[in-house]
């Protein structure tokens, strides 16, 4: 299903008129209309979960536990936007006598945004995900390019916020779903058409390197540039070293090959590297690895085009000079099934291949055997961007590696002591994006409250009589909202100020 030019042409004119009711709504009317969406997909009954089972493979549980992180995303974005933390309201009192202007400024949303459903969380990351709970927040119109992967399931989403909008009286533009993939009678993507258009004003992805990067570079050449935020590939690299292997490889092993092949391996923070220095410590955790992963079987993945990239990539490191199969599942897998594997080689190898840093989307590991820790090191520095790191070890092990410990600090989004990186949390602290190429842009998140940063802007007023101010800058305060005051951090109104 293709869709007309003037369709997107009219969606995007519609979520730009939009864009002009949502600049003058308080923090306060969000909120309201983001529990309204909440409550609605909380009320969304089996249909839900059936559907999204026959489309994604995922199974039940998986499902709806999806589906609870996705309701408790709209709730606590809007939580945080209601304490005024995202419009950074910042007020210079005018001092005369001084010289100095009455100038004051807030966080304003950026515009219209569009959003790229991701195929492995066809909720939490999806239509009704937290890039569409973000940009609204901000006071941003979105418009959804619904996966191909789960278009059921994302049409049943998209009708949730659909209808929250005519409830609430909002503009239509405030939402608009598309699904399809060409541009009809053209030989152009949808998203390309999207990002292209010159009423967007920024994107958000989740996906591949490939997909995130070709919107990127659209964006860039555009007349205007605006900016993508895409979270993209990552392999998630797990430094282990010698205390930790030495005191308890076996539960290592295990915590490893389950993180790796949770899911059947399909979800981005999933550690598909394993670095060690050889040893005892390193044996035993090898053959710990071997049983754990051997018992575990195969299991079909999200859609037969990301099973066939699976076992492409998969055949291609496999197949690379000095790899060897270490372990992999003792049942055969079946046509669209996964089946865990883990290939191991050295550090020289390794460094000395491309091809061996790629990301293989699925149950697989790359257990990399070191001679040195000056082989660690220089992997840690040759490592390309990272969602995640984790640092398995000891207090013992980072005073000894103080110096690779230092150098993964660049090269992570968020750094693990110990623990799988699979599991990400929705909350304030919370870093989902890295340096290039895991995203486009290390500086934000696209998990936790702060993925609101992503879409707004600062607005600075000079002079400008009280009236006129948005709510969030007026001398009352009526939202209640934290600012800064002449320097000082109050909730109290201007005329209150000593």
């Amino acid at each position: 299903m293709n869709q007309k030019k003037e369709y997107l042409d009219r969606c995007v004119e519609l979520a730009a008129e939009a864009y002009q009711f949502l600049k003058n709504s308080t923090v306060k009317d969000r909120a309201a209309f983001m529990y309204a969406v909440a409550d609605k997909i909380e009320k969304l009954g089996p249909e839900l979960i059936e559907t999204a089972n026959q489309e994604s493979a995922l199974p039940f549980p998986r499902l709806e536990g999806e589906k609870g992180r996705t309701i408790g995303q709209w709730r606590s974005y809007a939580d945080a936007i209601t304490t005024g933390l995202y419009t950074e309201a910042r007020i210079d009192l005018a001092n005369p006598e001084k010289g100095k202007n009455d100038i004051r400024k807030y966080s304003i949303g950026i515009g219209p945004v569009v959003v790229f459903g991701a195929s492995n969380f066809p909720f939490a990351f999806s239509t009704a995900g937290g890039d569409t709970a973000s940009a609204i927040a901000a006071g941003c119109p979105v418009i959804v390019k619904g996966h191909s992967g789960h278009q059921k399931t994302s049409s049943i989403m998209a009708a949730v916020i659909l209808e929250t909008v005519q409830e609430f009286g909002w503009p239509e533009g405030v939402f608009g779903h598309v699904l399809g993939n060409e541009v009809e009678g053209t030989n152009t993507k949808i998203g390309a058409y999207l990002v292209g258009h010159e009423l967007i004003k920024a994107v958000g992805f989740t996906g591949s390197y490939w997909g995130g990067k070709s919107l990127f570079d659209i964006a860039n050449q555009r007349k205007e540039p605006i900016p993508v935020f895409a979270e993209m590939g990552s392999i998630n690299p797990v430094f282990a070293f010698s205390h930790i292997l030495e005191e308890n490889p076996e539960q290592l092993a295990k915590d490893y090959a389950a993180s790796l092949t949770l899911g059947v391996g399909q979800f981005c923070t999933n550690p598909g590297l394993f670095i060690a220095v050889k040893g005892d410590g390193l044996n035993k955790f090898k053959k710990a690895l071997q049983e754990a992963v051997i018992g575990i079987s195969p299991a079909k993945m999200l859609n037969q085009g990301i099973y066939d990239h699976f076992e492409k990539n998969k055949s291609l490191l496999s197949n690379q000079p000095s790899v060897e199969v270490l372990s992999e599942s003792n049942t055969l897998a079946e046509n669209g099934q996964g089946r865990p594997t883990v290939v191991h080689t050295n550090a020289k190898n390794f460094l000395e291949n491309e091809i061996l840093s790629e990301e293989v989307f699925g149950p697989f590991g790359l257990l990399i055997e070191a001679d040195t820790y000056e082989e660690v090191e220089k992997i840690a520095k040759e490592l390309n961007g990272q969602l995640t790191i984790t640092f398995a070890g000891t207090s013992a092990d980072v005073k000894e590696h103080l110096n690779i410990f230092n150098i993964i600090k660049d090269k992570a989004g968020r750094l693990l002591f110990n623990g799988m990186p699979t599991g990400v949390e929705v909350v304030y602290a919370m870093q989902h994006g890295g340096p290039f190429p895991s995203s486009t842009d290390p500086r934000f998140t696209s998990v936790g409250p702060d993925s609101v940063k992503r879409f707004v802007r600062p607005l600075s007023f000079q002079n400008w009589p009280n009236e006129f101010l948005p709510e969030e800058l007026k001398n009352e305060n009526t939202l209640g909202i934290q600012r800064i005051v002449n320097g000082s951090s109050t909730q109290n109104p201007i005329n209150s100020q000593s």
